[in-house]
């Protein structure tokens, strides 16, 4: 699966050669190693967290994973981590351009045990891990347009793009696909942008192309 993914984002980039500023790769192309400063111990599969960050950090290495489960110790104030606990699953799911994407609603059951306190954490997706595999990255929204183009070849019924920079605002993403969809697509009814989260803040675009 890597290696068809690793060769789809070696077509892009060739097919975008000549575009300035624009750095494209398909998500997971190139997976780094989480970082150990969130994993109870070498060889477990229990995450920590020392501060409401490193919980919110901990359950975007899960939902990053695509995982239906997982464990997290919180340290510190025992009174602290329910309400922390709502509040990271709030944020995640409604904040994070990818739990806004990706998450139905997020459980989780706790335990106080000496020192920390257990966390175990279910997600519910809305997306198949394969639409989440399918999120290709941009740096820009300039490259919106190539992409599109692109995914109108390839006969694809949808393009999700995580987006590292806005060079306009929503208003002009929706420009950039009114303007393909006239370029190249016979059909009247719209395609229609969705952003996520749905604020001025999104970060992952979503565009489903009409047949």
């Amino acid at each position: 699966m890597r290696k068809r993914i690793a060769a789809f984002s070696a077509a892009l980039c060739l097919l975008l050669t000549g575009c300035s500023n624009i750095v494209l790769e398909r998500s997971y192309s190139n997976v780094s190693p989480h970082s150990a400063t969130y994993w109870e111990n070498e060889g477990t599969d229990t995450l920590r967290a020392d501060s409401y960050q490193d919980l919110v950090n901990a359950m975007l290495l899960l939902l990053d994973e695509h995982a239906d489960s997982g464990a997290v110790r919180v340290y510190g104030d025992d009174t602290d981590a329910e309400t922390m606990m709502q509040s990271a699953c709030s944020e995640v799911q409604q904040e994070t351009a990818l739990g806004a994407y990706l998450l139905d609603y997020i459980t989780y059951a706790g335990s106080q045990e000496r020192g920390y306190y257990e966390l175990s954490v279910h997600f519910g997706y809305r997306r198949t891990q394969a639409e989440h595999e399918d999120i290709i990255n941009a740096s820009s929204t300039e490259a919106l347009p190539e992409l599109l183009h692109l995914a109108v070849e390839r006969g694809a019924s949808a393009l999700t793009v995580r987006i590292g920079y806005f060079a306009t605002d929503r208003s002009g993403v929706e420009q950039m696909v009114r303007e393909v969809q006239s370029d190249c697509s016979q059909t009247d009814k719209p395609w229609q942008v969705f952003f996520y989260p749905d604020t001025e803040e999104a970060g992952i675009v979503e565009i489903l192309l009409a047949e």
